[in-house]
């Protein structure tokens, strides 16, 4: 089982814009389930949902009130998260039906969902996500096991051309930026393009799955790519290190130096990034098979 007490998480906006991310996660006697979720910023200067932070944030709520809805457990849930996009679109649609919306501000988001059930002394679980969320597993043997992508891919290698990515604060930088993010925005979910949640439902056709039996016990952490910064970006961490910090110091510390390693970096030339800050999101998890029932925890 996963102790109640061994699953924290947290969620932080970057700068001072709305925080486009979720994340969360729920345990019982001997199943549990979690999550992240990476709203992609806006590249329009108009919010469509009325009332909405952003139009990103509204998505990323969307999607972490309808993962919380989700059975505790390791099995395939493809079909359910098409009926979650599905119940979404509705949403946006009606939400938005007096107006005219681009592609490309049509909103996005990342997101990376576990399901976990005990069996005996092993744990199920099976990773179900789409975009640039990950996660990093350890088992008490110190087997590691990473999904998802830690290294610096990515968009890395198309946004190098611009200056704004290396830190250009000009009119003229920024906009030539944000007219190349406008155009890729526009072919997410064609088959052209690149898959992610938003309010197609056929995207659920493309979520990539893994599935992991572990002895228990086995430590979990899952994260977005803001707070994937700690190890793609500036390089404080390994994947191995990283854990250990996050079970030694809590989240919170680790947020903090995250902060620390981009105001000690303003021009963006150690660590070319889009954004100063980016919202930054993590849960952490206790995996632990055992035969004494507990109640419930988030």
């Amino acid at each position: 089982m996963v102790a109640p007490d061994r699953i924290h998480s947290l969620s932080r906006a970057g700068g001072t814009s709305p925080n486009d991310d979720r994340a969360n996660g729920a345990v019982a006697a001997s199943c549990g389930h979690a999550w992240v979720i990476d709203g992609a910023t806006g590249v329009s200067d108009q919010t469509y949902v009325s009332g909405a932070s952003s139009d990103a944030a509204w998505l990323a709520a969307q999607l972490d009130t309808h993962f919380a809805g989700l059975p505790q457990n390791s099995e395939p849930i493809r079909v359910a998260l098409r009926r979650i996009v599905g119940r979404v679109r509705d949403d946006y649609l009606l939400q938005t039906s007096q107006s005219h919306i681009p592609e490309y501000a049509i909103p996005s988001a990342a997101a990376l969902y576990c399901g976990w059930e005990q069996s005996g002394h092993r744990v199920h679980i099976r990773f179900s996500g789409l975009g640039d969320c990950s996660a990093i597993v350890r088992e008490s043997s110190g087997l590691l096991h990473i999904i998802g992508d830690l290294s610096r891919g990515g968009d890395a290698h198309m946004l190098d051309r611009f200056a704004a990515f290396h830190g250009d604060e000009s009119e003229a930088a920024k906009s030539e930026l944000r007219a190349f993010l406008q155009e890729q925005r526009s072919r997410m979910n064609k088959p052209d393009g690149y898959w992610v949640f938003s309010i197609a439902p056929e995207a659920a056709s493309h979520i990539q799955e893994r599935t992991l039996c572990l002895r228990s016990p086995a430590d979990l952490l899952l994260m977005t790519d803001g707070f994937a910064r700690l190890i793609d970006h500036f390089e404080a961490y390994t994947p191995d290190t990283l854990i250990d910090a996050a079970l030694r110091n809590g989240l919170g510390l680790l947020y903090e130096e995250l902060r620390r390693l981009e105001a000690g970096d303003p021009g963006r030339t150690a660590a070319p990034r889009v954004k100063q800050e980016d919202d930054a999101s993590a849960v952490l998890v206790r995996l632990e098979a055992s035969d004494a029932p507990t109640g419930n925890s988030a």
